[in-house]
């Protein structure tokens, strides 16, 4: 695994090498800058799979770093760890928001740097396997030229959507939080109604469109409150919101749904997309193992199932939009 370290301190810079070589992984560079890391990656001939990033830099910091690196269309899944001694909840946040990967805490427990960089390598095996099986099969904008849907299972990562970070990330978010003793966050989950039919009949195009509208939906709807999200496959969203007070999951599913009846969206023939949502009630998360952390995810996720059937079972609501033929 090619690494590239950046760091503006000397010391750092030398002992990352080291450290990493103990670990197993010999392949690392090195860069005083962000301005220097940048030029590295657009000269290299061969991509880092892996990137460690001081955040307290001066000029460029590491999360803006992760911006610009994110924007380059090979460096977009590549891991990204972040390395810092700060512990406040807001460079965490803007960290994850930004599009980092995992995160290790200064002055360096050299056994925790190995496991970050062992699971960052576990995450570009899994990803390289699936590129594999799958060929790379994920919605994107038609311009893309793909044509083949992924498996509804999938765990699909969307592009250039801010808040949206794949399932791997999110928990590593989480585990961060618990390490520094911040609380306040809730974990709920949202499901599309239907989503097998969706899937069935929708383009690649027109699937990603699906998705998005959620996203879009769930992140006005949360508005200025921090959070972060995940599509995992099969219609659901797994989020997390670091608001302090939290409103009724009734309420949060309600202006959700209003915002997609609003939007009327239709497929690409004018046909109506009618998107219906589900939310379950929130969850205070355990981050205390990351077991635990997908325990909690799989828990929520259940709860906004349980939360469709309970509405399957009773009165439909009603879309006045599509129904009366009113404009928006």
């Amino acid at each position: 695994m090619r690494i590239l370290a950046v760091d503006d301190d000397p010391y750092i810079l030398e002992l990352l090498p080291m450290i990493a070589l103990k670990a197993g992984f010999s392949k690392m560079s090195t860069a005083p800058s962000g301005a220097a890391a940048l030029d590295i990656l657009k000269n290299s001939e061969t991509p880092f799979e892996c990137l460690l990033l001081d955040i307290n830099m001066p000029e460029m910091d590491g999360i803006e770093l992760c911006t610009h690196i994110r924007a380059i269309p090979s460096y977009r899944k590549v891991p990204i760890v972040m390395l810092t001694a700060m512990k406040e909840r807001e460079y965490i946040d803007r960290a994850f928001e930004a599009g980092a990967t995992d995160y290790a805490s200064k002055p360096f427990d050299i056994v925790e740097l190995r496991t970050r960089l062992r699971l960052a390598k576990e995450l570009l095996v899994a990803r390289k396997s699936n590129l594999h099986t799958s060929g790379e099969r994920l919605p994107q904008p038609p311009s893309a030229g793909v044509d083949t849907l992924s498996p509804l299972s999938e765990a699909v990562m969307i592009e250039g959507i801010k808040n949206l970070v794949d399932e791997r990330a999110l928990e590593n978010y989480l585990k961060q939080l618990s390490r520094a003793g911040l609380g306040g966050s809730h974990i709920f989950a949202v499901k599309i109604h239907q989503i097998e039919a969706i899937h069935s009949r929708a383009s690649v195009a027109e699937f990603s469109y699906a998705l998005t509208e959620v996203i879009d939906a769930i992140s006005n709807v949360l508005g200025a409150t921090r959070h972060l999200m995940s599509y995992v496959g099969h219609g659901a969203y797994i989020v997390v919101s670091n608001g302090l007070r939290f409103e009724s999951s009734e309420e949060l599913e309600a202006n959700i749904q209003t915002i997609l009846d609003e939007k009327n969206s239709e497929y690409d023939n004018g046909d109506p997309l009618d998107i219906e949502v589900s939310a379950g009630s929130p969850l205070h998360p355990n981050t205390s193992v990351a077991l635990l952390i997908q325990q909690t995810f799989e828990r929520a996720i259940a709860r906004a199932e349980a939360r469709v059937e309970e509405k399957q079972n009773g009165p439909r609501p009603i879309n006045i939009y599509s129904a009366y033929g009113f404009q928006k």
